[in-house]
């Protein structure tokens, strides 16, 4: 499910997430940072505007953040959407 086809329905999917466990968080979080390394313009435009909750949108960023497939000039944009 990481085709550009596929994208914008496993985004949106992801946002209908509202189990309370840590690990379904994680798993969404996980996804998220998957998609920006494969798609960053459509993930970040999701990121801009989405509806998860704040704890897992913190872990998304974070792991983003820890990838190596995301490249610095992302990883800035990244700390400046946190501080908004």
């Amino acid at each position: 499910y990481t085709d550009a086809a596929d994208l914008p329905r496993a985004l949106e999917a992801l946002q209908t997430v509202s189990h309370p466990g840590y690990y379904a968080k994680m798993a969404a979080a996980w996804a998220v940072s998957v998609f920006f390394a494969l798609h960053p313009a459509e993930t970040k435009a999701f990121l801009q505007n989405c509806r998860l909750d704040t704890e897992t949108l913190a872990k998304a960023l974070q792991k983003i953040r820890d990838s190596r497939r995301v490249c610095p000039e992302d990883k800035a944009w990244l700390a400046g959407l946190r501080k908004r």
